[in-house]
């Protein structure tokens, strides 16, 4: 509906320009519906960032992860530490299963016992630059995480303000509605066009649906 009825007054303009208060009204509309839009787009561009920044983190961590874990359970398998093999004994389904608090978790437990075994994984290539790599990347993937988690009272705040700005956009297109009214005598195909326009059910009616439900 909003886009329909911003399409037909901005193609009939014409009709109500010596109209100034119809004029301010169909203005301000326009310019809510624009704030909606470049907030909207902000949000989702902000957000497909995350995730993919997030789905790269875990990926490079886990790749790190069934490195050390390898090197460790080839290390155990030498010494016969069964114990220590089993601890170790992952493959990539095994990751792939986790959610990723539990990923964090597992590959904390990794870098911990691979902590205990320096000298002897550096022979099997888990050097001391290589196990630090393999520390800042479960930090990185941490911090991954928690940005997600920080970012609850901003995306709120910005809820609210989307919430406000669909209810001006209602307010003014109830007055435009009133509005209208005027052009039932003066113009009665720009009034029936408007009718037609404003109870439209068109694309663009389900893109402004699914934002205000979304926020």
């Amino acid at each position: 509906m909003f886009t329909g009825v911003r399409a037909y007054l901005d193609d009939h303009s014409a009709g109500y320009t010596d109209n100034e208060e119809f004029s301010n009204h169909v203005n301000t509309f326009k310019s809510i519906l624009h704030n909606i839009e470049a907030t909207e787009n902000e949000r989702s561009k902000a957000t497909t960032g995350k995730v993919r920044n997030k789905a790269e983190m875990r990926k490079t961590a886990t790749d790190y992860g069934l490195a050390v874990a390898g090197a460790i359970y080839s290390y155990a398998k030498k010494k016969g530490d069964i114990q220590l093999m089993e601890s170790v004994n992952l493959k990539i389904s095994d990751f792939i299963k986790f959610r990723d608090a539990g990923l964090v978790i597992e590959l904390t437990s990794i870098r911990d016992t691979a902590a205990r075994f320096p000298e002897d994984l550096s022979k099997y290539g888990i050097t001391a630059a290589k196990f630090a790599e393999f520390e800042a990347k479960i930090a990185q993937y941490a911090d991954a995480l928690g940005a997600k988690n920080t970012g609850t009272a901003t995306k709120s705040g910005a809820r609210k303000t989307m919430q406000t700005m669909f209810k001006e956009a209602d307010s003014i297109l109830d007055s435009i509605d009133r509005l209208m009214n005027e052009f039932r005598i003066v113009d009665p195909d720009f009034y029936a066009g408007y009718k037609i326009r404003q109870s439209d059910k068109g694309p663009g009616i389900q893109t402004y649906r699914r934002v205000r439900e979304e926020w």
